[in-house]
Order: C-alpha cells, then sequence, then structure tokens
C-alpha cells in the first residue's frame, strides 16, 4: 500500500484527509467516529465564549449599487459552552491519529 502520510507546519499525519471544523466536529463523539473512520485528522469547531446560532449561514454583499457582488459565510460558534469543549478536547485528542 502506498504511504500517503503527510507532515504539515509540524503535525505528522497518516494521510492528508482532514475535517474541517463544521458540525461533524462539534463534539468528541463525532471526532472519535472521524478517526475510527480512518481521518488524518480534525479541527474541532470554533470555540469561542458567546455561543450564538444565526440563520441563514449566508448572507450577500451588495456595492456599487449592484445587488450580490459576493456571499459572506458566517462562521457558526460551538453552541456548546467553552468549558465542556476545553474539557472534552484532550480526552479526544488523545485518540488522534498525528498524536505524537
Amino acid at each position: 500500500m502506498a504511504d500517503i502520510s503527510s507532515t504539515f507546519l509540524g503535525i505528522r499525519s497518516p494521510n492528508p484527509y482532514w475535517l474541517a471544523s463544521a458540525p461533524p466536529t462539534d463534539k468528541k463523539y463525532n471526532v472519535l467516529r472521524a478517526f475510527e473512520a480512518g481521518w488524518g485528522g480534525v479541527v474541532w469547531k470554533t470555540l469561542g465564549s458567546q455561543v450564538k446560532n444565526v440563520s441563514s449561514r449566508y448572507s450577500a454583499v451588495d456595492f456599487g449599487g449592484q445587488r450580490v457582488m459576493g456571499f459572506n459565510n458566517i462562521e457558526l460558534i460551538s453552541d456548546r459552552p467553552l468549558e465542556i469543549n476545553l474539557k472534552r478536547l484532550p480526552n479526544a485528542s488523545a485518540y488522534s491519529p498525528t498524536r505524537p
């Protein structure tokens, strides 16, 4: 089998396939499932002290009298309190395939 391991910014990974900050990485259970499925790593859902959930997740940008010049993707902060996320991060990272 081909070796597709990689090192990026000093982080060694068994493969270059990582899950980005998104709902699939919003809690320990999902992160562990990603590792079991063979993902090389995950970026935990965006954390913050202010829980904010908005709808719609996209907004249009108008410019020079023209409508919809571009779109913004509104980043959502995790809906779990910061303290809970910070407690679960170290435990989930123990199962990371990138852990030295």
